[in-house]
């Protein structure tokens, strides 16, 4: 049940649709609210083509001086020190009331943070996008909101499991996803004792590629895959691909910056009805339950006892860790993405509930 009558957003993202962030936390739910809830937008994404700069004057002056009733002005995870921050930085400071500063990664352990803490200083509200980043900073600002990232749900949920056992991964290869795979994973997969197929999408680099493959030459029973021709912006094609996994990987490091992760990975999956295994440690621990959509696992003999199990149960047991998978949906859809947002509008509720940090 949603319970807002938030009429527009304006959405001032950092990147363009390269960045899941965008994605997952802008694009696709703006569409989504517009298709469902008729909440029109202005989604606007930093660039010096005509373009961007025409849908940033319109949206800008528009929420400066023309702002639309029942409004959120929303400012996501912007962090540089040029002209568009600049001009974000003075919106805000004119029309604070019903603004929120949009961030799912810790990029203040990562570059200078300054632009950061000033939104979040400047900001009505902060919606983080896991419990970690709320509790840094709150220093800053005591209206802190933990909104969880949302999955766009298309329906497109796993039917059977493969003929070969299919371990799956999603993501970029880089920002420390590398090493704990490296450390956790690899070496569970080089040991399994029976015929596996293991299909990582978004490894893209050669030197990585071709570590990947030097890694698992000697054991002809794993068969690799690191498709090339994926189209990102395609979110269909994508959920699709993950279908074909029979166990989705999501691995964190215990380090600041993955502590402070929102898990779109393991939500990934969970959305498209496939188990998960993961490395116990936030955000994932949030949604996966352990021995009821996939199991939670500490070093490489826990993954490698996690993927046996799976690889030996029986279609019963299975088709109900998938059942629940696709069940945790709820605890990351659109409605419940809306909903918290929504809270922090006037008239709507002062407090915003249990998701106050």
């Amino acid at each position: 049940m949603i319970k807002s009558n938030v009429r527009f957003i304006y959405w001032f993202a950092y990147y363009n649709l390269d960045s899941p962030s965008v994605r997952y936390r802008g694009y696709y739910p703006l569409n989504y609210f517009k298709a469902r809830y008729h909440i029109d937008s202005f989604f606007v994404i930093p660039g010096y083509s005509i373009k961007c700069i025409f849908n940033f004057i319109r949206a800008y002056l528009s929420a400066l001086l023309f702002r639309k009733p029942d409004s959120l002005i929303v400012i996501q995870r912007v962090q540089s020190d040029f002209i568009y921050s600049g001009l974000l930085k003075v919106l805000i400071r004119l029309r604070k009331n019903n603004t929120i500063y949009d961030i799912d990664d810790a990029d203040y352990l990562e570059k200078n943070p300054a632009t950061i803490y000033y939104f979040a200083s400047h900001c009505e509200w902060v919606s983080a996008g896991s419990p970690a980043i709320a509790n840094h900073l709150k220093q800053f600002n005591p209206r802190i909101l933990h909104i969880t990232s949302p999955v766009p749900d298309l329906g497109i949920v796993k039917k059977k499991r493969n003929s070969k056992f299919t371990i799956g991964w999603i993501g970029g290869f880089g920002s420390g996803h590398k090493e704990s795979l490296v450390q956790s994973v690899f070496p569970a997969i080089q040991a399994m004792p029976f015929e596996v197929r293991f299909v990582l999408m978004g490894v893209q680099s050669h030197s990585d590629i071709n570590f990947i493959r030097s890694f698992f030459e000697p054991f002809p029973n794993i068969q690799i895959e690191m498709p090339q021709d994926i189209d990102w912006l395609d979110e269909s094609s994508v959920q699709t691909r993950v279908t074909e996994f029979d166990i989705g990987i999501a691995t964190l490091s215990d380090t600041p910056v993955h502590r402070a992760k929102s898990g779109i990975k393991a939500k990934q999956y969970l959305n498209n009805g496939i188990p998960v295994l993961s490395t116990d440690l936030p955000e994932n621990n949030s949604v996966i339950i352990d021995g009821k959509n996939g199991l939670l696992c500490s070093g490489p003999d826990e993954f490698k006892s996690g993927l046996i199990r799976f690889y030996l149960m029986s279609d019963q047991e299975y088709a109900q860790f998938a059942a629940n998978a696709r069940q945790s949906v709820s605890n990351f859809d659109h409605d419940r993405f809306l909903n918290d947002f929504a809270i922090t509008v006037k008239g709507i509720s002062k407090t915003p509930l249990e998701k106050i940090i």
